[in-house]
C-alpha cells in the first residue's frame, strides 16, 4: 500500500510543479526590457523624422515611466522601468502561482484523509 501512495504523491508533485519565484521574475523583466527598448528602438530606426506625430503611443509612457522620450537615451531609461515593473510582476506571478496551488493540494489531502477516516 505504501507504494501506491508514493505513486499518487509523485504526480501531485509532477502535476503541480513549483515556479521559480526569482527565475520567473528575472525572466519577466528581460522580457518587458527588451520589449519596451527594442519598440522605441525600431520606431527611431524605420520613422521618419520631421514627422510630428512620430510614436505618439510611446510618448504617452512617460505617464508610467518619468523621464522617458522617444529617444535612445529615453528608451534605456524605459527598459530600467519595464525590468523594474517586469520584476514585481513575475514575483507576484509566481508568488499567487505558488500560493494557489499549495492551497489546492492541502484541500486534496484534507479531502482523501477525511475520505480515508469515513471509509474506516
Amino acid at each position: 500500500m505504501r507504494k501506491n501512495e508514493d505513486a499518487d504523491k509523485v504526480v501531485l508533485m509532477l502535476g503541480f510543479a513549483r515556479l521559480s519565484v526569482v527565475g520567473m521574475s528575472i525572466s519577466i523583466a528581460v522580457v518587458v526590457a527588451l520589449f519596451i527598448f527594442m519598440m522605441t528602438a525600431i520606431l527611431l530606426l524605420t520613422g521618419d523624422p520631421g514627422d510630428q506625430f512620430m510614436g505618439d503611443n510611446l510618448k504617452k509612457l512617460w505617464v508610467f515611466f518619468p523621464g522617458y522620450t522617444v529617444s535612445m537615451a529615453g528608451s534605456l531609461i524605459g527598459a530600467a522601468y519595464g525590468a523594474l515593473f517586469g520584476l514585481i510582476g513575475g514575483f507576484l506571478i509566481a508568488l499567487l502561482w505558488n500560493l494557489t496551488h499549495y492551497i489546492y493540494i492541502g484541500l486534496v489531502v484534507i479531502r482523501s484523509l477525511w475520505w480515508r477516516m469515513m471509509a474506516e
